[in-house]
């Protein structure tokens, strides 16, 4: 046996070698098409019947007015919804967005690990994605986000080729992936700015090219939709943006600042997060520029909400654009310095959250928590509402959130009304082209709303207050009215 050891080092459990062994088997395009094809029927399932919550039900909505953007966001999620639902109005219809953005979004990954560091970092980076806590926890929402990670992701990869291999397909793809990122966030716009500094820094010489300037004539073109939609509505969702992510206080607020660092480290796993940190400030990052392209990518974002989050609070998935070139950079450099065990402990921790993020209660999450929450009781409360329902009679809500679920879960999917006062969203601008008669019919709230229904009806009558509880959530409590009757 020693001497059959000793004959073929290779094969002895828990070598470095054997473990390269394995990554090489696994870095195979296909093996990593099983892998990514896995996962998603795996999330498909996990998805298919949970409910939504209010701002996935939003952006439905959306996909029934199709326009060229909406107030809170540019168009990408409402057209991509629109195309997921023609068939079928479904959660699990829905769910098939940011299923397959992150599919895609993962493959991309695979392939700039693959171009930079190679089959074995390809391996790594689509790992180190799929069980990421933020990536778990993308994968189950329709929001502006997955369609961002997939044509970001696609953007880092053919910036990359462009760059350092020219050719104008990949310069031409560069353009047309950011203006398609552009097209699903403004967070997007980060993409121009990290490129730009890249370049500045290390490669002036591609500025110079002709191709560069026909990509971003190329981004602009694919832009050009919301820049057209903005100019008619008086450039009313820029504004919203930039007030919606923007303090004018300077006073430094180090509590939520921290806390919202420690959201970052724990959305990507903290393993992979200090990883991450090592490998874009590695003294080899610097002077290899496939590597400091990948950083520029990870740090300027990360670097920007960080500096915003001193004055204003950050939300955690802002910050997501800087993933994908994290990932890819932490596997070049467990690869690299051969951080098997460290990958190891990486992988063991984010498996750890990703399951506290799936099976909270199972876990052990307290309710405050739960990142499920705000799935929690919404379809519950609008089926005891539909219940009461007359036929034909309107729908009515207190809230963007509440109007849409109400809509989606409706068989006859009506346009529902928000009645009384609440924060400005693209139902605002749908009721401005209209005439506007006393409301009526049905009503849905998340709290008491008596006195301001009567107000807008002329009578608000409560008809139900209905509680939701179950061990590990915090309970949900709604009103239901039947008012102008």
């Amino acid at each position: 046996m020693r001497a059959a050891a000793q004959a073929c080092p290779d094969a002895r459990v828990g070598s470095p070698s054997a473990g390269k062994g394995l990554l090489d088997a696994a870095g195979n395009p296909l093996v990593l098409a099983a892998i990514i094809l896995l996962f998603s029927v795996l999330q498909a399932i996990y998805g298919a019947h949970l409910p939504l919550f209010g701002d996935e039900a939003y952006y439905w909505a959306w996909s029934r007015h199709p326009a060229l953007s909406y107030f809170d966001h540019p168009p990408m999620i409402a057209w991509l919804l629109g195309l997921a639902t023609m068939t079928a109005t479904s959660e699990a219809a829905v769910r098939m967005v940011p299923l397959l953005c992150t599919a895609l979004g993962a493959w991309c990954i695979q392939a700039l690990a693959r171009d930079i560091y190679g089959k074995r970092a390809a391996a790594l980076a689509v790992l180190i994605f799929l069980i990421m806590p933020a990536t778990q926890f993308n994968v189950l929402v329709a929001t502006p986000d997955a369609p961002l990670m997939l044509f970001w992701s696609l953007a880092l990869y053919a910036g990359q080729r462009a760059v350092f291999s020219g050719g104008r397909g990949w310069h031409l793809l560069t353009g047309l992936s950011i203006g398609l990122a552009l097209l699903s966030k403004y967070t997007a716009i980060l993409f121009p700015g990290a490129l730009l500094l890249f370049l500045l820094l290390r490669r002036r010489d591609v500025l110079k090219r002709r191709d560069s300037w026909l990509a971003m004539l190329a981004g602009a073109l694919i832009f050009s939709p919301v820049l057209l939609w903005n100019f008619e509505h008086h450039w009313i969702s820029f504004a919203f943006q930039y007030e919606h992510g923007t303090s004018r206080d300077t006073l430094v607020r180090w509590g939520p600042w921290f806390e919202f660092l420690a959201g970052i480290a724990m959305i990507v796993s903290p393993i992979v997060f200090v990883l991450a940190l090592a490998a874009a400030f590695a003294r080899h990052t610097r002077r290899d520029g496939q590597a400091l392209y990948l950083a520029a990518f990870f740090i300027l974002p990360l670097a920007f909400f960080a500096w915003k989050g001193l004055f204003h609070k950050m939300e955690l998935n802002w910050a997501a654009v800087a993933f994908p070139a994290a990932t890819v950079l932490t596997a070049g450099f467990i690869d690299k310095h051969r951080l098997g065990k460290t990958f190891m402990a990486a992988m063991a921790s984010a498996l750890l959250l990703t399951l506290a993020i799936r099976f909270p209660v199972a876990m052990g999450l307290p309710a405050k928590w739960n990142p499920l929450n705000r799935f929690y009781a919404n379809r519950e409360a609008v089926q005891a509402l539909l219940e009461l329902r007359r036929p034909g009679e309107p729908l009515l809500a207190d809230h963007y959130t509440t109007a849409s679920l109400l809509g989606f879960y409706a068989a006859d999917h009506p346009t529902v009304r928000i009645a009384t006062p609440s924060r400005f969203s693209q139902y605002d601008l749908w009721a401005a082209g209209q005439l506007q008669s006393t409301p009526r019919g049905l009503y849905l709230a998340g709290a008491d709303m008596g006195a301001a229904l009567a107000q807008a009806c002329g009578s608000a009558a409560l008809l139900r207050i209905f509680k939701a509880s179950a061990p590990g959530f915090v309970p949900q409590t709604f009103h239901f009215y039947r008012c102008g009757a």
